[in-house]
């Protein structure tokens, strides 16, 4: 468990709406400082930059997906234990399985709801080593 409470929320998706969402969510309900990222290609800039917690990722974007990204953060030393949570409404048990066996804090189903958003990655956070 961090020594800390999760503060720090950076997350790359590619839809306006779920941004908007998502920010509403964080920031209102939970308290946190949040970064949008809707353009994958910019995102490890963009997470190097802000410095998050965490990072949730979406599944499915145009031109870069999520697990590609995250792959893509593991080769920066910088980033390669940041916690990262994916949120998806697609994925295949089987992607979950390789995803956690890759080392993925956790796993959210979209949609989601706003009001346990927070909650849901404070609890993906207390459990981290």
């Amino acid at each position: 468990m961090p020594d800390r409470p999760l503060q720090k929320v950076c997350y790359v998706e590619d839809d306006d709406d779920i941004q908007r969402i998502a920010r509403l969510a964080l920031e209102r309900v939970g308290k946190m400082e949040v970064s949008i990222i809707g353009d994958p290609t910019a995102a490890i800039d963009g997470i190097l930059a802000f410095k998050p917690d965490l990072v949730l990722l979406d599944w499915m974007m145009p031109v870069m997906d999520g697990p590609t990204l995250f792959k893509r953060m593991r080769e920066i030393d910088s980033l390669r234990d940041m916690p990262v949570v994916f949120i998806t409404a697609k994925a295949s048990q089987r992607e979950l399985e390789e995803l956690r066996g890759m080392g993925v804090a956790g796993v959210l189903s979209k949609p989601f709801s706003p009001k346990d958003l927070p909650e849901q990655l404070r609890a993906i956070w207390r459990e981290l080593p």
